[in-house]
């Protein structure tokens, strides 16, 4: 049972410290925490992780639960095949079930053995292998490198054959989004500017694209971007054809432009020039296939000749379910929906006729969120015959299957075992009302025989923001809890992307009181339903659903027994002055704003810290390597709430060292990660981990 009575290092308050906003005097006593390296940060952030370390390496049965984490994360990898090179050479990622990092693998022909092209696991544990993409040719491989997590990478090239790096250093930072020219000769990317090239603060923006000649000695050339923007970001694909580039401006998740450059001779062709939608574009023959949301909030796919690329016509209207994505493969139209928070794939011929439904595993996930939108999980050629189909879900880890369109049998490629029997446990979707009456769908993962006794241990979830859909996905953590007899529930709150544009805008800025209210009410709406009380419910928050978990804490602290915050953004005054969150004032509001300042100061945690109230324990996670979010915002709202907030706690700390937004860059790493929030949990709810 947790222990009231532990002793925390007090944070030095400085109480002349703050800032006036729009006519109003903020306070920031614990400003200074914002310098990480400082000497004093650093040794009151160690004494915090002592005091956090103590109580969760005394949970008993704590290896127990560190072995259930380790069998939900040890289980074998495998990517679709990358074709690159002569007929049948082929590239993966691949990686045992005890493989530390994904290796990038090289196969020659059919039935060749696997050749290791590029091993990280011979790197230092704190760098990771962000990206890797071969030269049409497969002779070339250009890859992304970074150091403590998955951002910020920096482009190097390989010589496959020999092994040999290459000199060439393309230009700027933060490399991502490589598309080699079909002749390999060099390669677009995406790219920050050197520094220098902007004024100082700005480093992390101007995002654009760029052309890299191997070899050429010369600086790349900047090909496409914003030229009073900085806050957008690019991206850059090539087409199967190897006619054109397509370059997409990115307004966030909000919207994006989308411009074809032609190879030929250098020339932009507006697809999607203005930034009223989001867009997806494959060129398919002399057409365009536009998957987009314009005046359509749900999505549709038009299609446009090259001749004349904005002149769209709908070729699949918009429907009841969400069109995430659509893929030309195989001469056929593979469409991609959220269908109620989980995927249905539905195939369609060249003119938009339905064919038939792909039939999928069981419920799960097909498609997959990144920087660039949402991918497509359905991959191979127009002008191919083999269908790859990505799939996972709640009980089952990333698989690869084939799908063979003649005989419709979806065939399995790679299923890999994480010692979880999917079949006994069940996934159903229940509905529940919000405080203003909408209704909104809850998933909930439990053994199948679980008892509506009241008494379980449930972890709910949420994420809320940013257009991002909470679909069925596995993770180690996940299955982990899943063992150890915890329900799972995930709360598809408004603000996400499982209902198309109208869900997401529905808590945008000043309506993002929406989403709180949703998650608010799933877990009262689990304690109705007899499925747990308040003190056995624990959440859990990452990201954006790090902001929702502290909210909601916040706001309605006797819902939750435990709430575990993960890589949040905590002080919503602030954020905009943190590198990459900027461009965020499109989703939260901006805090100049008079009427979303004040908004954002009505809910933004750091701020809203009640002497009166009892909040429920809790632990904050920050990645210290977070370019995502701020690392520095749970150090001073732990502060905050060991001074403050009395009546209630503990507030234990946890840095994730040598850790970026998406956690440690070792497969150690993220297990002793995982072991320390289940053991978190157990402590907080006071529970006892099954025997072995």
């Amino acid at each position: 049972m947790k222990n009231r009575t532990l002793e925390f290092p007090a944070a030095r308050r400085d109480p002349e410290r703050g800032y006036t906003l729009l006519g109003r005097w903020f306070d920031d006593p614990y400003a200074w925490l914002e310098r990480l390296d400082a000497p004093e940060t650093q040794s009151w952030l160690s004494a915090q992780e002592a005091v956090t370390r103590a109580v969760l390496q005394a949970v008993p049965g704590r290896e127990v639960l560190r072995n259930a984490a380790a069998r939900s994360a040890c289980y074998a990898r495998l990517s679709p095949p990358v074709p690159a090179g002569p007929p049948g050479r082929e590239f993966f990622w691949q990686a045992d079930a005890d493989g530390e990092k994904l290796k990038f693998m090289l196969r020659r022909g059919k039935g060749a053995p696997l050749e290791t092209v590029l091993d990280p696991n011979t790197w230092a544990s704190n760098e990771a292998l962000v990206f890797a993409v071969p030269s049409p040719d497969g002779m070339r491989l250009a890859f992304g490198k970074s150091v403590g997590g998955t951002h910020a990478a920096i482009i190097h090239v390989l010589d496959v054959e020999t092994g040999r790096l290459l000199p060439d250093r393309p230009r700027g930072t933060s490399h991502a989004s490589v598309a080699w020219r079909p002749d390999a000769s060099g390669f677009f990317y995406a790219a920050c500017p050197e520094p220098g090239e902007v004024p100082p603060g700005d480093e992390a923006h101007w995002n654009a694209i760029y052309e890299h000649r191997l070899g050429s000695g010369e600086p790349a050339r900047r090909v496409f971007g914003d030229e009073h923007e900085k806050a957008y970001w690019c991206s850059v694909q090539i087409s199967e054809c190897r006619r054109f580039a397509v370059l997409y401006k990115w307004d966030y998740v909000h919207a994006n432009a989308v411009y074809l450059l032609r190879l030929a001779d250098d020339r932009l062709v507006p697809v999607a020039p203005t930034l009223r939608a989001l867009n997806q574009v494959q060129v398919i023959g002399d057409l365009l296939l536009i998957r987009t949301d314009l005046d359509a909030p749900r999505g549709r796919l038009c299609v446009a000749p090259l001749t004349a690329p904005e002149h769209w016509r709908t070729l699949i209207p918009e429907g009841s379910d969400t069109l995430q994505t659509v893929t030309g493969v195989g001469g056929r139209l593979y469409a991609v929906y959220s269908h109620a928070a989980s995927h249905r794939v539905r195939i369609h011929a060249e003119d938009g006729t339905y064919l038939r439904d792909l039939p999928l595993p069981a419920l799960g996930s097909v498609n997959r969120n990144e920087g660039e939108g949402t991918v497509s999980g359905i991959s191979g050629a127009w002008s191919g015959d083999e269908v790859w189909v990505s799939f996972m879900s709640y009980v089952q880890p990333p698989s690869v299957y084939r799908y063979d369109f003649a005989a419709d049998r979806l065939s399995p490629y790679h299923v890999p075992d994480a010692g979880l029997d999917a079949s006994k446990y069940v996934t159903e979707q229940v509905w529940y009302e919000s405080l203003d009456g909408t209704r909104v769908s809850m998933f909930l993962v439990h053994r199948r025989d679980l008892p509506r006794d009241g008494r379980q241990a449930v972890r709910l979830s949420g994420y809320g923001g940013f257009n991002i859909a909470l679909e069925p996905r596995y993770s180690a953590l996940n299955a982990a809890w899943l063992k150890l007899g915890g329900v799972l529930a995930f709360a598809h709150v408004r603000g996400g992307g499982e209902y198309g544009r109208a869900w997401h805008e529905a808590a945008c800025k000043t309506r993002r009181q929406n989403a709180f209210d949703d998650y608010i009410a799933a877990a009262r709406w689990l304690v109705s339903a007899g499925y747990t009380t308040p003190s056995k419910l624990v959440s859990r928050g990452n990201s954006n659903g790090g902001l929702l978990v502290a909210v909601t804490a916040m706001q309605a602290p006797e819902a939750f027994g435990a709430v575990y915050c993960r890589a949040p953004i905590l002080d919503m005054l602030r954020f905009p002055n943190f590198s990459h969150l900027s461009s965020a004032t499109v989703e939260f509001g901006s805090p100049e704003d008079p009427v979303e300042g004040a908004y954002l100061a009505g809910y933004s945690p750091y701020h809203n810290v009640r002497a009166d109230r009892r909040y429920p324990v809790m632990a904050f996670a920050p990645a210290l390597n977070d370019q995502v979010a701020p690392p520095h915002d749970p150090l001073k709202m732990a502060a905050r709430l060991q001074a403050e907030g009395t009546q209630g706690g503990p507030y234990l700390l946890l840095p994730l060292r040598d850790s970026g937004h998406g956690g440690g860059t070792t497969l150690t790493a993220l297990i002793e990660q995982d072991a320390d929030e289940l053991s978190f949990y157990c402590w907080a709810l006071g529970l006892a981990p099954p025997e072995p």
